[in-house]
């Protein structure tokens, strides 16, 4: 199987085993666990990536799910902490998964991809067993094996988990533990996974009774090595430390040793030599040290080499290659560090690791609609306690607001939005503060602002700075003041410093006359010029003006283009722009012109959107939308706007989904929905939404009940599903078309039945298909109304307090009180009240008509009623067919469906606990709540319930027929394909705990069904059919049967406890039967075989005696005896082997006990009934039968040896003693040789019988 399914199956199964997600519950973790158990149990066994073994044994706590994106936010329990998931309501316990759960981890780790049954700790082992050995002992803590071994199978029962499957894990992690790499061992101590010796004791007595030798050696000489492994660390390191310090003595030791080739010369060392002496020139040979000169002859360094210089230039390109790359990567961490430090918070307050601000800054659109959403709900919410604590908040996020909408308009601009990088150009801090610092208190702020004083540099530092980056300027200045002083020196005046000042002031005097001068004549050339330019300043002014409210006059066209687009949203923002225009106080005709134009526009934008609500094809999202849209838009329409006339609403033709809305007589909003008036216009958009689509929802219920019992009327009357004839019309009146006719006549018969019952399949399709994509949609619009319901409650409620505060201070105005009055006098039906009314209804009737479509009638027995729903006036013909069962093949698809509607209505249930009746403070009711859905939640199980134990009947039915068929035909008993069977019913089912009882009686049909096809098998069959039947029920009972119970136990969580015992019933009968009859059939064959012969008196013939005894050295009866329970055995060894029965002995002793106990038991009566003629020779055969009992006495009953006892006795007493009579075996070597042979035949039947 393919890897990448292997990691679906994973992920899913990780997700199901969550206990802290109320939605999962016991039997929906038991089920996955079951259908994973499947899947890996499956033939060939399926391929699973490295990584999955870690994900499928620590969840999210592996280093695959910590390093993966899309798994790292996901929450995925693994095996491990599954298996020791704590019970919540029972101390000291488990949940009842963890039983479930720990069983599928010791079958994945010791048993999965293994070739044979029995558990081999110390082979190799599989990917599992290897990543489970690998865990360290934190990890491996949460299975909890101190409460699965301490209290599974014992105190807690099913909450205690497992102790043998615990035993199997632990005894694998103490004997093969290794460390991260899965190579080097690691021992650990028992004690880190069960610290009180009660458990330890319970765990070395399982080790005991269920571990080999080897297994039971390497656990305890790993436990030993743990427990001496910390001493030995320890002794270890003190040894290490020695040893490293005395390395380094040697090696400081042997420095002068490192030139082993001769090619250094030696060079002084002052450390080792000793000081220098300062007679004799000491002075020059400190001097030639200092200063590196050496004396001529070898080098002493490795540059003065001949190898080295031969190296030198490869080693400098190689150097000047490494340096260019050394700056090119330091060139590249430095730009990435730039752009680390730009996505930085300036202000310092934003210090977590992942935050970037460049992220903020590109999707700052984003960020704006989520702080615009933000800001509109604290507004809302302080709008409530504004009788508290007043309106200045309200003002202050209002104001916030506003800007944020001027720098959303902004963007149509060509500069577009501003940035909120410090780096950019355009930077905005009013925006920059906003989407980054808006939850930021004033401490913060002013915190930061200090630091970033603290790093600014002072006012001494950025006059140093000016100056040395205008030190060029300075100097040219300086040049200039020095050029006047030399020429005032030069013209003789006196170098007073008072006096040069002063001429220099002159001279500037003189520059500054000039410069005037050139002013007065340049003005006096240019005023034409100047006079034109003020005029072009004049109509640039008015130019700006009607830039400033250019945005304004495109409103209407710009509304019209996005009623086009049907972007409503867009819509309603450009309509707030134009109602800064004051109607009743702007003296510009254009500007109220633009304001009534974009009225008409609002107008048809409200139609189109009432247009929309009232459409069944619209997504949920675009109703979602246009309620929000529509709401909006609705508060800033103006009253007599909508008067005029009927208002634009009454134009035809106007918006592309006019054609949609009802007759223009009728008050606009109006909507026909299969005779249901109503009108958007008298309720808030969001009921008036949920009224549309309710009732649509209703009328298309209708329609799928009508349209299946029209079709099922037309295949009635000979027509097809698709009004089609199925016979053409003959006019032929000979014998052979009467003949034909009678013959497609039948044939109709059979089709018009086929094809209601394919009919009713398919409306059964039609309807959950139906229920399945309308639920969510209303649930999601009736969360909508509710959301808006408490909001229009609210604003009443604020609206009722300021009145009451108005009148109290006399200044209540009288529309006000007439408008509130107005609103009290319309009583709205609740969300609650839609449902339970239109919705409820409509579902119920399309669920009884789906459980009439699939299930007919109820189950026998069932003490539910299925009504009709369809044909009740139809003939009895039809309305038997539509009553009646459908076959297997629809029962599956249509259970399928089934289970998918159970499941939509359930969670449809669960959500309308959002939806409740609400009080007059807008908040629910305190009571006792009961959804409307609830019946038909009820109903809907209880459908899927009865229509799954069809499909536990028909398929062990099926697979009855099937075992019935091979064990008749080929005598085997296929437990496998009752295994698939209950396996394929574990993938099928989803109340499978409802249907125990049908999966227990299938399992005991299918069993008796193989019981009596091996009965059947066996007729005019010889023996060897019989043993073929008894290995069958043997292999069963010992295999496949304990396969099938586990299979049913995991199924129907624990229900079917006397399956077992059932099954091991009737198997064991047939074995039974089978067997005795092979033994009757063994004790028949040997007493044919027992006969003693012709008996002849030894005195007439004495010689012919001797002769008939040397030519036959066996006696012949003893001889044939022996050979039929030599064949007896190897007829039972060649079909049942060493196969046991349940009460222990093995087939082959019973079958020998038979066959020796049949033998002795003939020849003692043979020898009663001929005692006058076996007299004389009494004693012989007294031999013969001693021999016999010494022989056979392993396999003779207790009885027979007191046959046998008695008979010897007999033939003893029989025996006179006198000449000629009671000779024994012979005087002389003749008496020799018999006792002789009968050794040989001793020897010949333990060689025969392999003893």
């Amino acid at each position: 199987m393919d890897a990448d399914r292997s990691s679906i199956e994973i992920k899913v199964l990780l997700k199901n085993l969550d206990p802290t997600k109320p939605s999962i519950k016991h039997k929906d973790r038991l089920r996955r666990l079951n259908k994973f158990r499947n899947y890996v149990t499956a033939k060939p066994s399926p391929e699973i990536y490295d990584d999955d073994y870690s994900l499928l044994l620590l969840g999210s706590e592996s280093p695959t799910a910590m390093e993966d994106e899309d798994l790292s936010h996901m929450t995925l329990v693994g095996l491990l902490r599954a298996a020791g998931s704590p019970s919540t309501d029972h101390k000291d316990s488990l949940k009842r998964s963890a039983r479930p759960t720990i069983s599928l981890l010791r079958y994945l780790c010791l048993e999965f991809e293994a070739s044979s049954s029995k558990v081999n700790i110390l082979g190799e082992l599989n990917g599992f067993a290897s990543a489970l050995c690998a865990l360290n002992v934190p990890q491996l803590r949460t299975v909890r094996f101190d409460i699965h071994i301490g209290k599974g199978d014992n105190e807690s029962g099913s909450r205690g988990g497992s102790k043998d499957d615990a035993c199997h894990l632990l005894a694998l992690i103490l004997a093969r533990h290794t460390d991260t790499d899965y190579e080097t061992p690691k021992p650990l101590k028992i004690q880190d996974f069960l610290p009180e010796p009660r458990s330890q004791a319970e765990f070395e007595t399982w080790l005991g009774e269920n571990a080999s030798p080897d297994v039971r050696k390497g656990v305890k000489d790993n436990m030993a090595a743990a427990e001496g492994v910390g001493m030995g660390a320890k002794v270890a390191a003190a040894a290490g430390g020695r040893e490293i310090v005395s390395f380094g003595d040697d090696d400081d030791e042997d420095d002068d040793d490192d030139d082993v080739l001769g090619v250094f010369g030696s060079k002084g060392s002052p450390k080792k030599r000793g000081a220098p002496s300062n007679k004799g020139g000491g002075g020059e040979i400190q001097q030639a040290v200092v200063s590196g000169a050496v004396a001529p002859g070898k080098p002493t360094r490795w540059s003065e080499t001949q190898i080295a210089s031969e190296k030198m230039t490869v080693s400098g390109a190689v150097f000047l290659q490494e340096e260019r790359e050394n700056a090119i990567a330091e060139r590249k961490k430095a730009q990435e560090e730039k752009k680390r430090l730009i996505g930085r918070d300036p202000l310092g307050i934003h210090s977590v690791e992942r935050f970037d601000l460049r992220d903020i800054d590109s999707n700052r659109d984003h960020f704006i609609q989520q702080t615009l959403i933000g800001i509109e709900q604290q507004i809302d919410d302080e709008l409530a306690l504004a009788s508290e604590s007043g309106v200045e908040r309200v003002n202050w996020l209002e104001s916030q607001r506003q800007a944020l909408l001027a720098i959303v308009e902004a963007k149509n601009e060509p500069r577009g939005l501003p940035s909120i990088l410090p780096t950019n150009p355009d930077f905005d801090p009013i925006l920059f503060l906003t989407l980054v610092h808006r939850d930021a208190s004033y401490q913060e702020l002013q915190e930061s602002t200090s630091r970033l004083s603290r790093k600014t540099d002072n006012q001494v530092e950025r006059l140093q700075n000016l100056v040395r980056d205008n030190f060029s300027l300075f100097i040219k200045c300086s040049e200039g003041i020095d050029v006047f002083a030399e020429r005032n020196s030069h013209s003789g005046h006196s170098t007073n410093s008072n006096q040069g000042m002063q001429q220099l002031q002159n001279q500037f005097g003189k520059l500054d006359d000039l410069a005037q001068s050139c002013s007065e004549q340049a003005r006096k050339s240019f005023k034409p010029l100047l006079d034109n330019t003020n005029e072009v300043r004049k109509v640039q002014s008015a130019l700006a003006v009607l830039q400033r409210v250019a945005p304004l006059l495109q409103v209407p066209s710009l509304m019209r283009q996005h009623i086009e687009n049907a972007n409503f949203s867009s819509v309603v923002k450009a309509y707030r722009k134009v109602l800064v225009i004051d109607k009743n106080h702007c003296d510009v005709d254009l500007l109220r012109y633009v304001r009534a134009k974009a009225g008409e526009a609002a107008q048809d934008a409200r139609q189109d959107l009432e247009l929309i609500l009232a459409d069944e094809t619209s997504s949920a999202n675009s109703l979602l939308d246009a309620i929000r849209d529509l709401g909006e838009l609705l508060e800033l329409l103006e009253e007599e706007v909508e008067s005029k006339g009927g208002g634009p609403g009454n134009k035809g033709g106007v918006t592309p989904r006019s054609s949609g809305q009802a007759n223009s007589s009728m008050k606009p909003g109006t909507f026909s929905i299969d005779r249901h008036v109503i009108c958007v216009r008298d309720y808030p958009p969001a009921l008036a939404c949920l009224f549309l689509q309710t009732t649509h929802f209703r009328s298309l219920v209708d329609k799928s009940l009508a349209s299946t019992e029209a079709t099922a009327e037309r295949i009635f009357r000979g027509e097809g599903p698709d009004s089609s004839l199925n016979a053409s019309s003959s006019g032929g009146n000979n014998s052979s078309d009467v003949v034909s006719d009678s013959s497609s006549q039948r044939t109709r018969d059979k089709r018009w039945k086929f094809e209601v019952l394919e009919a009713r399949v398919d409306a059964t399709l039609r309807a959950v298909a139906l229920a399945k994509n309308w639920l969510p949609r209303l649930l999601q619009i009736g969360l909508a109304t509710q959301e808006a319901e408490k909001r229009r409650m609210a604003r009443s409620k604020r609206r009722i307090v300021s009145m009451t505060s108005a009148i109290t201070l006399g200044a209540a105005s009288t529309d006000e009180s007439d408008s509130d009055t107005g609103d009290k006098g319309i009583k709205m039906m609740s969300v609650h009240d839609v449902f339970k009314s239109i919705v409820s209804p409509a579902l119920m009737r399309l669920v009884e008509h789906v459980s009439y479509t699939s299930l007919g009638c109820a189950n026998q027995g069932s003490k539910h009623r299925i009504s009709a729903t369809i044909g009740r006036g139809a003939a009895e013909r039809l309305r038997a067919i539509l009553k009646s069962p459908l076959p297997p093949t629809q029962t599956s698809k249509c259970a399928l469906d089934l289970a998918e509607l159970a499941v939509a209505i359930q969670e449809s249930n669960e959500a309308m606990l959002a939806i409740r009746s609400l009080g007059d403070d807008g908040e629910a009711n305190k009571v006792v709540y009961q959804s409307p859905l609830e019946r038909c939640s009820q109903l809907t199980n209880d459908a899927v319930v009865m229509i799954e134990q069809r499909v536990c009947i028909y398929s062990f039915d099926a697979c009855a027929r099937k075992c019935s068929i091979s064990a008749s035909g080929s005598g085997v008993f296929d437990g496998d394909a009752l295994l698939q069977c209950v396996q394929k019913l574990s993938d099928d089912l989803t109340l499978s705990d409802e249907c125990s009882k049908e999966i227990e009686k299938g399992c005991l049909l299918v069993s008796q069904k193989i019981c009596e096809g091996l009965t059947s098998y066996v007729k005019d069959r010889s023996d060897a059919a019989r043993l073929r039947v008894v290995a069958e029920c043997a292999d069963a009972l010992n295999t496949t049967i304990v396969d099938v119970v586990r299979e049913v136990s995991y199924l129907t969580n624990g229900q079917s406890e006397s399956l077992e015992s059932n099954l091991s019933s009737v198997i064991s009968a047939l074995e039974r039967e089978m067997f005795d009859i092979f033994l009757e059939s063994v004790k028949r064959n040997v007493s044919s075989c027992a006969r003693l012969g012709l008996i002849e008196n030894p005195s007439d013939n004495d010689q012919k005696v001797n002769k008939a005894e040397e030519s036959a050295p066996f006696p012949p009866y003893l001889a044939a005896s022996f050979l039929t329970i030599v064949r007896c055995r190897a007829q039972v060894e060649r079909a049942l082997r060493d196969l046991r029965r349940s009460e222990g002995t093995t087939y082959q002793f019973l079958a020998l006990q038979t066959a020796s106990d049949g033998i002795v038991e003939n020849i003692c009566l043979e020898l009663k009934s001929k005692l006058n003629s076996v007299r004389p020779q009494a004693d012989v055969y007294s031999i013969h039968l001693q021999f016999l009992i010494s022989t056979l006495k392993k396999y003779l009953s207790d009885e027979i040896l007191s046959l046998a006892s008695d008979t010897r006795r007999m033939l003893l007493s029989a025996s006179t003693g006198g000449k000629g009579v009671g000779r024994g075996m012979g005087n002389g070597p003749e008496g020799l040789t018999a006792l002789e042979n009968l050794e040989r035949l001793g020897r010949v039947y333990v060689m025969c019988l392999g003893e």
